[in-house]
């Protein structure tokens, strides 16, 4: 009997360790305020362990800001900042998204954090010069996604560099300026990574296949439920990787552009964004539970 109990409790440890060993990464896809469904995500996968084991995380716009949010914040901080400060200063009389009321949003975060952080962000935008050519390249001539989009990595930059990429990802087309980012061709303006059009990713899993061979499970967090994400990430593409989609289990599209655009990504409203954050993590939540997954304490990661 002792002899069982103790090749039980053998195999009991194992398991403990081979789970929570697991490296995982984030790919963070854009939607600009749709993004809060992000903070519900992320806090759920703290409470399951998940978070803890995240060691890299990719974004695209509201996706690369939440990249370096959550690489640098708490996820209380996390959801505070999102209720308390994007409802309030994302919103612009004059201009549908305030790229004002975003830089200040970013003096408040601790970015220089992310400098020391265990999990590497990467964010992606576009240059934003000959968007035309770039039109015909990906889309007529069948270059397709990615084929014009840069992803940066923000660990080893400087705070202004930090904050001048999270600006050049979120910087939406047509109603954001484009922002000069310092990059490795002396430098270039830049605009929002989700543009698939022009050559952009908005679904940007790119850095984590090609640069982490060793992490087997990525979480993708879309921002478009089934019915209306324009792209997946499909498990049969990649092998001997374990692809976790997560969806909106509610349309936060609406039909037609401009009911998207005004009562989705731009919609910035308080009531919104706790809506969001809610159902992100309420999804999250029904994703582990009909796995039989179960929460964890933090002790586990101290």
């Amino acid at each position: 009997m002792i002899s069982k109990r103790f090749f039980l409790s053998a195999v009991f440890l194992f398991f403990c360790i081979f789970s929570f060993s697991q490296e995982y990464a984030l790919v963070l896809s854009g939607g600009g305020g749709k993004g809060a469904y992000q903070a519900g995500v992320w806090k759920a996968l703290k409470e399951y362990g998940i978070a803890q084991k995240v060691t890299v995380i990719s974004g695209t716009s509201a996706g690369g800001l939440n990249a370096a949010l959550f690489a640098c914040e708490t996820v209380e901080n996390a959801e505070k900042l999102w209720i308390n400060e994007v409802s309030s200063k994302l919103t612009d009389k004059d201009r549908l998204i305030s790229q004002e009321g975003l830089s200040e949003i970013l003096d408040m975060v601790p970015l220089e954090n992310i400098r020391e952080s265990q999990i590497d962000v990467y964010v992606t935008a576009v240059r934003d010069r000959l968007k035309i050519l770039k039109f015909i390249n990906s889309t007529v001539l069948g270059a397709g996604t990615g084929s014009h989009a840069y992803y940066f990595e923000l660990n080893d930059d400087s705070l202004d560099e930090i904050k001048s990429k999270l600006l050049a990802t979120s910087a939406f087309p047509l109603i954001c300026d484009s922002i000069f980012v310092q990059d490795n061709d002396g430098g270039h303006y830049y605009s929002d990574g989700g543009e698939e059009k022009v050559g952009g990713d908005n679904v940007p899993i790119k850095p984590v296949v090609e640069g982490y061979p060793e992490i087997k499970n990525i979480i993708v967090v879309y921002l478009s439920d089934k019915n209306h994400v324009s792209r997946r990430i499909q498990a049969k593409d990649y092998d001997k990787i374990n692809i976790i989609e997560l969806f909106p289990g509610i349309d936060l599209d609406g039909d037609g552009f401009w009911e998207s655009l005004v009562d989705g990504t731009a919609n910035f409203t308080e009531s919104r964004i706790r809506l969001l954050i809610q159902k992100g993590y309420e999804d999250t939540v029904d994703y582990f539970q009909r796995r039989k997954i179960y929460p964890v304490s933090d002790y586990w990661f101290q």
